[in-house]
């Protein structure tokens, strides 16, 4: 009887850097605006990226939202999906980030959206910022933004979601449009 075979995967640091993503061209915030959010599916992850949304039409005239919901938080996109979500859309917020691989596929899905031409930024809470810096490093965006809320977020109940909505929303609207011409409701 021969022993079984065990394989051991070490990983590394690719040796040659991936490419770098030229971020989508951010422009003013006046609406009319579309937004797409990218719900992995993690608790209250769409909860928290509508009232985002929410937040962000309280400043921007005109929103209208785009939701689409992944069947799992351990996939990114394709790259028809984010092709096809770029074509209806003028902005992203992809999300939850509250574990290694769902955030890890939640900052693909945002640099997805950017190399489709849309500007985009990843919904993290706070213990997996690192984790969105590595992983856009090795995608070719080192020091990607990203917006960060406390940990954790699945068993928050609303009016505590909605508080969290608040947090970010300066740095949403900075990472996603140039404020300069951004229009207050």
């Amino acid at each position: 009887m021969s022993s079984p075979i065990i394989q051991v995967h070490v990983p590394t640091t690719p040796t040659v850097p991936a490419p770098r993503i030229a971020l989508a061209e951010r422009r003013p915030l006046v609406g009319p605006i579309r937004i797409g959010l990218i719900d992995n599916g993690k608790p209250c992850a769409k909860e928290l990226l509508l009232l985002v949304a929410d937040r962000i039409a309280e400043r921007v005239a005109e929103v209208q939202v785009h939701l689409i919901s992944k069947p799992s938080a351990a996939n990114p996109i394709t790259e028809d999906e984010a092709a096809e979500m770029a074509s209806r859309t003028d902005l992203v917020v992809t999300g939850l980030g509250d574990c290694g691989a769902c955030t890890a596929c939640s900052v693909q899905d945002a640099l997805l959206m950017e190399r489709a031409g849309t500007p985009a930024t990843v919904l993290v809470t706070e213990v997996f910022v690192p984790t969105v810096a590595r992983f856009a490093d090795v995608l070719g965006a080192p020091g990607y933004h990203h917006l960060a809320v406390p940990h954790p977020v699945a068993t928050k109940p609303t009016e505590e979601l909605e508080r969290l909505s608040g947090l970010v929303l300066e740095a949403a609207l900075d990472q996603l449009g140039s404020r300069e011409a951004a229009s207050v409701g």
